[in-house]
C-alpha cells in the first residue's frame, strides 16, 4: 500500500490523505498548523486522535438534529401514521401495553417507543417485542441525553419541542400519543382511522366545549403542531402541554379540532358521554356495521363506552362519572378487562399477610370482579 501525505502549502492546515496503489482515498483528517517537517504518520496520528476528541465532544451536542430510523420503507406499514410511547422508567407493563396497542389499532400504523437505557432493556427483554421489532412493526429509540421526560413539565418540553415533530417523527402526518395509563379497547366498535379528519382529540376537559383534550391519549396532525411551533414557543412552567397545543390549534385558521361529543366517543376520563342503544335484529347485519344488535350487545345498553380510557396519575386518578360506583366498574371489567393493566391495584389491600404455600380459593370465590 501507498502512503502520501497532502498539505495544504499555503495555510499548512488542510488535509493529509493516504492512497492505496490503486489510487483511492483510504483516509482523511483535518489538521491544523502543522509543522511542514513534520513526518506524515505523525500527522496522521495527531489528526485521528483530534478527530475521536471532536466525536466526544460534538456528539452529545447533536443529539437533538439527529433522526429515528422508522419503518416507513416497509410497503405493509403506513409511513404517514405512528403511534409513540415514551417512557423512562423500566415498567413491568410497557411489553404487555404496546403488545395490545399493537393488536387493536389498525395494522398499517407502525410503533416507536423512546426510552432510556433502562426501560429500552426493559422493553427489550420481551420475546415478542423483539419479534415486532424485527418486523418493522416497532422501532425502539432512546431519548436524547440532553433531555428528559422526568415530570409533568419535562414532558410538556418534550412534546413542545419542534425537533420531535420535524426530525424524529417525519414523515409521520397522524401521530398517535398514548402513555402508560391509557389503553385502546379490544371491544371498542370505533376505529382509530375514524378519527383522521381531526387535527387534535383526546378525552374532553369539557364536553361542551368545541375543542380540547387531554393529550395521555390523543390523536395529533403532525403539520398543524409544526405550523403552531414554528411560531410560537411555549415558556417554561406554562400550561401543559395539551392544554398550551390545543389552545394554539383552537386559533389556527385551518385547523379542525374535534368536540367534546366526538372526543367522548374517542377516549374517556373525566365525563361520561352517551350511553350504548340496542337496535333490533336486522337480517342484513356485517362486520363492517357498528351498530349494537339485540341478542348480541345487551349487555352494552346503558352503559358508557369510549375507544379508550386514559385515567391519569398512573392509574391512580380514577375520576366518579367513569368509576364511581360498583355497577360502572363491574361493566368496565366486562368491556375493557385490558385496562386493569394500567391501574394501581395493590392485591395486598385485599390479602393482607402472608398466604400459606398453597392456596386454595373457596367455593363462593371468583377471579375477574374486583369492585
Amino acid at each position: 500500500m501507498l502512503k502520501k501525505c497532502i498539505i495544504d502549502q499555503t495555510s499548512r492546515s488542510f488535509v493529509s490523505i493516504c492512497f492505496n496503489r490503486d489510487g483511492l482515498s483510504i483516509g482523511q483528517c483535518g489538521l491544523s498548523q502543522m509543522p511542514s517537517n513534520f513526518p506524515c504518520r505523525l500527522k496522521l496520528a495527531a489528526a485521528l486522535i483530534a478527530l475521536m476528541i471532536l466525536t466526544v465532544v460534538i456528539y452529545p451536542l447533536n443529539t437533538t438534529t439527529s433522526r429515528v430510523l422508522l419503518p416507513s420503507s416497509n410497503p405493509q406499514f403506513n409511513a404517514s401514521k405512528l403511534a409513540l410511547l415514551v417512557e423512562t422508567r423500566p415498567l413491568p407493563i410497557l411489553a404487555p401495553l404496546v403488545l395490545h396497542l399493537i393488536s387493536v389499532v389498525p395494522p398499517d400504523w407502525p410503533f416507536l417507543f423512546m426510552g432510556s437505557n433502562d426501560s429500552l432493556e426493559a422493553i427489550d427483554a420481551s420475546f415478542a417485542i423483539r419479534q415486532r421489532v424485527t418486523e418493522g412493526k416497532l422501532t425502539l429509540a432512546p431519548v436524547p441525553a440532553n433531555m428528559s421526560v422526568q415530570g409533568q413539565e419535562m414532558v410538556s418540553r418534550f412534546f413542545t419541542n419542534l425537533w420531535l415533530y420535524e426530525e424524529v417523527l417525519h414523515p409521520a402526518e397522524w401521530l398517535l400519543v398514548f402513555q402508560t395509563d391509557s389503553i385502546i379497547c379490544a371491544n371498542s366498535k370505533h376505529d382509530l382511522d375514524e378519527y383522521l379528519e381531526y387535527d387534535w382529540v383526546g378525552a374532553p376537559w369539557n364536553p361542551n366545549s368545541a375543542w380540547g383534550g387531554n393529550g395521555g391519549l390523543s390523536l395529533r396532525r403532525v403539520s398543524r403542531i409544526i405550523d403552531v411551533l414554528q411560531n410560537h414557543q411555549r415558556p417554561h412552567d406554562a400550561e401543559p402541554e395539551d392544554v398550551w397545543l390545543t389552545e394554539r390549534l383552537a386559533s389556527h385558521p385551518e385547523a379542525k379540532l374535534a368536540n367534546g361529543t366526538v372526543s367522548l366517543t374517542f377516549s374517556g376520563e373525566l365525563h361520561s358521554g352517551l350511553p350504548e342503544k340496542v337496535d333490533k335484529m336486522r337480517s342484513n347485519v356485517t362486520l363492517e356495521d357498528n351498530k349494537n344488535t339485540r341478542g348480541i350487545d345487551d349487555w352494552r345498553v346503558g352503559f358508557y363506552e369510549p375507544m379508550g380510557y386514559h385515567t391519569g396519575g398512573g392509574g391512580v386518578w380514577l375520576h366518579a362519572p367513569i368509576w364511581g360506583t360498583p355497577e360502572l366498574r363491574r361493566h368496565i371489567w366486562s368491556y375493557c378487562p385490558e385496562v386493569k393493566m394500567t391501574l394501581d391495584m395493590d392485591v395486598a389491600k385485599y390479602m393482607p399477610g402472608n398466604c400459606r404455600s398453597r392456596w386454595k380459593r373457596l367455593p363462593h370465590e371468583t377471579l375477574g370482579h374486583m369492585s
